[in-house]
């Protein structure tokens, strides 16, 4: 698949998009990480990253039907269609194509094309693509696995990787759905999901990725650069949108705000047991700073588990990452977001009726000192997001850690002014 210069490449139109994209932490944060097990760019499948839509008033016609789990190996490149769709899908996004995307992907946030746009500045061409395939939930959809090596500008060898695709079809032909608000529908892509011949095909890609990356140090210091090239970009954009938005009414941002509450009602963790004594890093990579190692059994909060292989895990108050393939998962619960088990990542943290923080203690065993923002994040007078904001504190930017608590929040200096933001987001 060749790569070809396309006039409405959002890529051509760069620095105007950064002037006027919106600055909306919350809609980024739940597309992160876009980047899948070799860093390709994944918009990530609503099963995964997006909560049920559960306000719609009651009918008989909202009442959806469970549906049956079929015993279906996987297809590989059974469907032409399919097969067509995806190599649309991975030539816009190799171009930075933003009107295909928005023709060929429902429910694409603006946010998400940001850093598929800014991604695709890294992206020669994806290669030799493998479609599997497994039945839908309704008639006339597909559960996609797609396997893709990326060709980046700037190293030399493909790095393999696996995204998954909910694919559904309407008058217009096939489209990629990434706006699911029916809950069985996303009960059965998980599902589907944890068959044993998917886990076996990511495993292996997963497997090859690790080995890649590990046995090569240009490699990895190029996807640290990239990465960090990122969070530059994205950063940018968000910084010009807040100096844009000053100027807005609190009334917006309350209302901005509480819809996006209304989209994070509950959340999947699951608890995972270590089957060998691991690593417990402070990011997902290999060169990342050890935290702790594992006990044979011991079990964990599972907040999320990536693409590339590793699983977002709760640790002493905060996160920490682990590969997954050392671990089994033997419980699953559904939550509140917001609470103590979720993967709360709009910085929030659990308040009395009064609004105050419920006993948050010192962790000591917390970095202090310098430390850089892995994200951008609210600084808030309190530790709680009802609190007054302070300041806007952009990926990359420098703290002065000051405490840090058991309930997930820091305080820091930032600019002059010190107030608390989540520890999740602190990095070295």
């Amino acid at each position: 698949m060749k790569k070809k210069k396309n006039p409405n490449s959002w890529r051509n139109e760069k620095k105007d998009i950064f002037a006027i994209l919106g600055d909306n932490k919350r809609l980024l944060m739940p597309a992160m990480l876009i980047v899948a097990v070799g860093l390709t760019v994944v918009i990530a499948l609503s099963a995964n990253h997006r909560a049920v839509e559960m306000a719609q008033t009651p009918s008989d016609a909202d009442v959806a039907a469970t549906y049956e789990i079929p015993d279906v190996a996987l297809e590989e490149n059974a469907y032409p269609d399919v097969n067509a769709l995806i190599e649309t899908y991975y030539t816009a996004m190799a171009n930075g194509d933003s009107d295909t995307l928005a023709r060929i992907y429902v429910g694409l946030e603006e946010t998400e094309v940001l850093k598929a746009v800014a991604t695709a500045e890294y992206i020669e061409d994806y290669e030799h693509i493998v479609v599997y395939t497994k039945p839908g939930p309704v008639a006339g959809s597909y559960i996609a696995y797609v396997y893709n090596e990326v060709k980046f500008y700037d190293y030399s060898k493909p790095v393999p990787g696996l995204e998954t695709l909910y694919i559904c079809t309407n008058d217009e032909g096939l489209y990629i759905n990434g706006d699911i608000a029916d809950e069985n529908e996303l009960e059965y892509i998980k599902t589907i999901s944890v068959q044993e011949d998917v886990i076996d095909l990511n495993n292996r890609v997963a497997s090859s990725y690790n080995e890649m990356v590990n046995a090569d140090e240009e490699l990895a210091e190029f996807l640290t650069k990239m990465r960090t090239g990122l969070q530059v970009s994205v950063g940018e954009a968000l910084a010009s949108s807040e100096a844009s938005s000053e100027a807005s009414s609190e009334e917006d941002e309350v209302a901005a705000e509480a819809t996006t509450e209304e989209q994070k009602e509950t959340v999947t963790v699951h608890t995972i047991r270590a089957t060998d004594v691991v690593n417990i890093r402070s990011s997902d990579s290999e060169t990342a700073d050890v935290l702790d190692k594992t006990t044979k059994g011991q079990e964990f909060k599972q907040l999320e588990a990536l693409a590339n292989g590793w699983s977002k895990i709760e640790y002493k108050g905060g996160v920490a990452y682990v590969k997954t393939e050392y671990f089994e998962v033997i419980d699953e619960q559904v939550v509140e977001a917001g609470t103590d088990s979720a993967d709360d990542k709009d910085d929030k943290t659990a308040t009395d009726e009064t609004g105050a923080d419920n006993k948050a203690t010192k962790d000591t065993s917390a970095k202090t000192g310098k430390m850089q923002v892995n994200d951008s994040v609210r600084l808030r007078k309190e530790q709680s997001t009802d609190s007054d904001v302070l300041a806007m504190v952009y990926s990359g930017s420098t703290v002065n850690v000051i405490e840090q608590y058991s309930n997930g929040w820091a305080k820091v200096e930032y600019n002059g002014s010190t107030g608390y933001i989540k520890s999740e987001f602190l990095g070295d």
